[in-house]
C-alpha cells in the first residue's frame, strides 16, 4: 500500500524547511533594494547641492543612519502593539504578522500627505529648521533622535508602556527649550507652544475617543449581531471565525 503519512515538519526537504531556508535570502533581498533605493534617491536630491567640503556630506549620512536606527528602535518597540490581538487571537503566525504589519507601514508612509509629521515639525525652532544643514541644525538632529532612541530602549528593557511618537514630540520640545536657553528668548529660538498645545490635545483626546467610539462600536454590535459566541474568548489554541480573522488581520 502507498504511504499516506504526512511528511515530518522536520523534513530538510518539507515545504516548511523550504520556506525557512528562502526567508532570510528574501530578507536580504528587500534590505538591499530598499538600501539601494535611498541611496539613489538621495543622490538625485543633492545633485542641485554644491559643496567643496566632504565634511556636510559625513554628517549627513551620521543623521540618516541615526535616523534609521530610530526606526528600527521604533519598528520592534511598537510593532507588538499593531500584531498583539491577530497573534493572541492565531489569526496569524507572529512571523508573518510581523510582516504584514510591516508591509502596511511603509505602504502608510508612501500614501501619507505628511501632515501629522508637518504639524510635529512645526514645534521646533524656526532658526533651526532654516539652517538644518548647519552645524546646529545636524545637531538638533543628533540630540533629539538620540534622547529618543534611548527613551525608547529604555522603556523597552523595563518593559514600561510607550509610545515613541509621544517620546519624538518630547524630544522636540526639548530641543526648542534648550535651543531657547543657549540664545535667549526670541520670536524664532523658542517652542511654538500654540502648535505644542495643538499636538498634545490631539494626543491626549486621540485614545479617549478611541476607547469611547470602540466601546460603542462593541455596544452597537451586541445588539444587531446576536451572535453569543462571537464576544467569548475563542478556545485555547483555536482561532476565532474565518470573517472575524479576516476583520482582525484587515484592522
Amino acid at each position: 500500500m502507498p504511504d499516506l503519512t504526512l511528511p515530518d515538519s522536520n523534513d530538510s526537504n518539507g515545504p516548511r524547511s523550504l520556506g525557512r531556508r528562502l526567508s532570510m535570502p528574501l530578507f536580504l533581498v528587500v534590505i538591499a533594494a530598499g538600501i539601494i533605493y535611498c541611496v539613489t534617491h538621495l543622490m538625485q536630491d543633492l545633485e542641485s547641492v554644491q559643496q567643496s567640503s566632504l565634511l556636510p556630506y559625513v554628517l549627513l549620512g551620521v543623521a540618516l543612519m541615526i535616523a534609521l536606527g530610530f526606526e528600527f528602535v521604533n519598528g520592534f518597540h511598537d510593532t507588538a502593539n499593531a500584531v498583539a490581538t491577530v497573534i493572541y487571537t492565531h489569526s496569524l503566525a507572529p512571523n508573518l504578522a510581523v510582516v504584514w504589519s510591516g508591509a502596511w507601514n511603509f505602504l502608510g508612509v508612501l500614501v501619507s500627505s505628511g501632515a501629522v509629521a508637518f504639524g510635529i515639525l512645526q514645534l521646533l525652532p524656526v532658526e533651526l529648521i532654516l539652517g538644518v544643514g548647519t552645524s546646529q541644525g545636524f545637531a538638533m538632529v543628533f540630540a533629539l533622535l538620540i534622547a529618543a532612541i534611548i527613551w525608547n530602549l529604555g522603556t523597552w528593557a523595563l518593559g514600561i508602556p510607550s509610545s515613541s511618537s509621544h517620546t519624538l514630540i518630547g524630544s522636540v520640545i526639548g530641543v526648542g527649550l534648550m535651543n531657547q536657553m543657549m540664545h535667549g528668548p526670541s520670536g524664532t529660538s523658542g517652542v511654538d507652544w500654540g502648535q505644542a498645545l495643538a499636538v498634545g490635545k490631539s494626543l491626549l483626546f486621540s485614545p479617549l475617543v478611541g476607547f469611547i467610539l470602540a466601546g460603542l462600536l462593541l455596544y452597537v454590535m451586541k445588539l444587531v449581531v446576536r451572535v453569543p459566541a462571537l464576544y467569548k474568548e475563542p478556545k485555547k489554541n483555536t482561532p476565532p471565525p474565518f470573517w472575524i480573522r479576516c476583520l482582525l488581520i484587515l484592522t
